[in-house]
């Protein structure tokens, strides 16, 4: 049942508690990706109806300063705009998205079949003595702004037919659902760039931007690569995480120092 307010109480104006909420983040320290609270524990806190606070929370929303998670997890999470993503995850972009309450859209550039360079035969493990692979640009939007520029060469041998799908779908639902292929594994770089003229164009962006760009290669359970790729992000519409858990052992050369 919603929340009621007392029939007497006088019903506070949205940028009240638009301002409010910014208060209480400002004043708790919270940083993205922290819980503010549930609706509910924020509406009886302020001691208001929730219908008054989703309203208010749609204004926060806008600006990108916060989230509204579903779920068991979910609840009012801190944002700043930006979109996170974990190092070495084999999440697709759209279901990482999507998790934080955002929506990502893909177009498809390029989508080609060509002989494979030296390097893809070696980095992928092409068998035979002409492999082919497809090479696949797109370009990602998040709520409608440009994300990332990426580039994905994958093995003919292993997608028979890829071409013919729809390629603006996250890639490894369809290895998964379509060849059986079951992303487990990945291994990505991540270094600091500027983009050339073709990327400041497709990402709207002014020469000189900050920008990062992965190199991946995915593999199989077996150890099978599978897809290597080169996405080109804008720097400040994402951020990077890395979660370890348990012992970190130092190298043997830190080690000897000692």
């Amino acid at each position: 049942m919603e929340d009621r307010i007392d029939a007497g109480r006088r019903r506070p104006a949205t940028s009240e508690l638009v301002h409010r909420i910014r208060a209480l983040i400002r004043d708790q320290e919270l940083q993205p990706g922290e819980r503010l609270g549930s609706e509910r524990a924020l509406a009886q806190s302020f001691g208001i109806s929730r219908s008054d606070l989703r309203t208010a929370l749609a204004v926060l929303e806008a600006s990108h300063e916060v989230i509204r998670k579903i779920g068991r997890a979910g609840g009012i999470v801190v944002s700043d705009g930006r979109l996170e993503r974990n190092i070495n995850t084999v999440e697709s972009l759209p279901a990482i998205a999507r998790r934080q309450g955002m929506r990502v859209s893909s177009k498809v550039l390029q989508a080609v079949i060509a002989p494979a360079s030296p390097s893809d035969i070696r980095l992928l493990k092409l068998p035979g003595e002409h492999p082919m692979i497809y090479d696949i640009t797109r370009l990602r939007h998040i709520e409608d702004r440009p994300l990332s520029v990426e580039r994905s060469r994958l093995p003919a041998y292993l997608f028979p037919m890829f071409l013919t799908r729809d390629l603006t779908t996250p890639f490894y639902t369809m290895f998964e659902r379509d060849y059986g292929i079951r992303p487990y594994s990945v291994d990505e770089t991540l270094e600091s760039v500027v983009g050339g003229d073709r990327e400041n164009e497709l990402l709207e962006i002014e020469p000189e931007t900050p920008l990062m760009r992965i190199h991946r290669i995915a593999f199989t359970d077996e150890g099978t690569p599978f897809e290597r790729a080169i996405d080109v992000y804008i720097a400040d519409r994402m951020r990077f995480t890395m979660h370890h858990s348990g012992y970190v052992r130092l190298s043997a050369t830190h080690a000897s120092a000692k």
